[in-house]
Protein backbone atom coordinates (compact mmCIF):
# COMPACT_ATOMS: atom_id res chain seq x y z
CA UNK A 1 0.00 0.00 0.00
CA UNK A 2 1.37 3.53 -0.95
CA UNK A 3 1.49 6.21 1.54
CA UNK A 4 0.49 9.77 0.66
CA UNK A 5 2.40 12.45 2.06
CA UNK A 6 0.75 15.86 2.97
CA UNK A 7 3.80 18.82 1.68
CA UNK A 8 1.07 21.54 1.74
CA UNK A 9 2.12 22.90 4.70
CA UNK A 10 5.84 22.86 3.75
CA UNK A 11 8.66 20.09 3.76
CA UNK A 12 8.91 18.62 7.80
CA UNK A 13 10.26 15.78 9.30
CA UNK A 14 12.10 13.00 7.56
CA UNK A 15 11.01 14.41 4.61
CA UNK A 16 13.31 18.11 5.01
CA UNK A 17 16.42 16.60 3.03
CA UNK A 18 14.32 15.18 0.19
CA UNK A 19 15.07 17.50 -3.14
CA UNK A 20 11.54 17.55 -4.59
CA UNK A 21 10.45 19.44 -7.86
CA UNK A 22 7.60 20.30 -9.65
CA UNK A 23 7.90 18.30 -13.41
CA UNK A 24 4.54 18.98 -14.40
CA UNK A 25 2.05 17.24 -16.40
CA UNK A 26 3.41 14.09 -17.84
CA UNK A 27 3.06 12.70 -21.42
CA UNK A 28 3.85 9.07 -22.16
CA UNK A 29 5.06 8.10 -25.66
CA UNK A 30 8.23 6.07 -27.10
CA UNK A 31 11.18 7.65 -28.29
CA UNK A 32 14.54 6.98 -29.81
CA UNK A 33 17.62 7.25 -27.91
CA UNK A 34 20.26 9.65 -29.57
CA UNK A 35 23.08 9.63 -27.07
CA UNK A 36 26.18 7.29 -27.44
CA UNK A 37 28.14 8.05 -24.72
CA UNK A 38 26.12 6.33 -21.77
CA UNK A 39 26.65 3.28 -20.18
CA UNK A 40 23.12 3.32 -19.16
CA UNK A 41 21.37 3.00 -22.73
CA UNK A 42 21.67 2.24 -26.09
CA UNK A 43 21.80 4.64 -28.85
CA UNK A 44 19.20 4.33 -31.74
CA UNK A 45 17.36 2.08 -29.11
CA UNK A 46 13.08 2.29 -28.67
CA UNK A 47 12.65 3.88 -25.31
CA UNK A 48 9.39 4.32 -23.39
CA UNK A 49 9.47 7.47 -21.78
CA UNK A 50 7.49 10.16 -20.11
CA UNK A 51 7.85 13.81 -20.97
CA UNK A 52 6.75 16.57 -18.05
CA UNK A 53 5.89 19.99 -19.26
CA UNK A 54 7.51 21.43 -16.97
CA UNK A 55 11.00 19.79 -16.90
CA UNK A 56 13.81 19.93 -19.38
CA UNK A 57 14.23 16.13 -18.02
CA UNK A 58 12.48 12.61 -19.12
CA UNK A 59 12.30 9.70 -17.33
CA UNK A 60 12.84 5.86 -18.78
CA UNK A 61 14.15 2.85 -17.75
CA UNK A 62 17.72 2.30 -18.18
CA UNK A 63 18.76 -1.53 -19.68
CA UNK A 64 19.46 -2.56 -15.91
CA UNK A 65 15.52 -1.77 -15.54
CA UNK A 66 15.88 1.41 -12.96
CA UNK A 67 14.01 4.49 -13.74
CA UNK A 68 15.85 7.25 -14.43
CA UNK A 69 15.27 11.08 -15.13
CA UNK A 70 17.54 11.79 -18.65
CA UNK A 71 18.23 14.77 -20.41
CA UNK A 72 14.89 15.51 -22.65
CA UNK A 73 17.69 16.21 -26.12
CA UNK A 74 18.87 12.56 -25.34
CA UNK A 75 15.67 11.26 -26.96
CA UNK A 76 13.82 12.04 -30.02
CA UNK A 77 10.34 10.96 -29.33
CA UNK A 78 7.62 9.11 -31.77
CA UNK A 79 4.78 10.24 -33.27
CA UNK A 80 2.70 7.09 -34.55
CA UNK A 81 -0.81 6.31 -34.88
CA UNK A 82 -3.20 5.12 -31.69
CA UNK A 83 -2.41 1.39 -33.61
CA UNK A 84 1.21 1.59 -33.49
CA UNK A 85 1.38 3.19 -30.42
CA UNK A 86 -0.86 -0.13 -28.74
CA UNK A 87 1.60 -2.08 -30.29
CA UNK A 88 4.22 -1.08 -29.23
CA UNK A 89 2.71 -0.96 -25.62
CA UNK A 90 1.89 -4.87 -26.32
CA UNK A 91 5.17 -5.58 -27.64
CA UNK A 92 6.40 -4.58 -24.58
Amino acid sequence: MKKNVDFSNGIRGKHVGLNLKVLGASTVTWAVCLVKDSTDLIPFKLYRIEIYSDSDEIRSKNELGKSAFYPRSWFAPLEVSKQTLGLLERAV
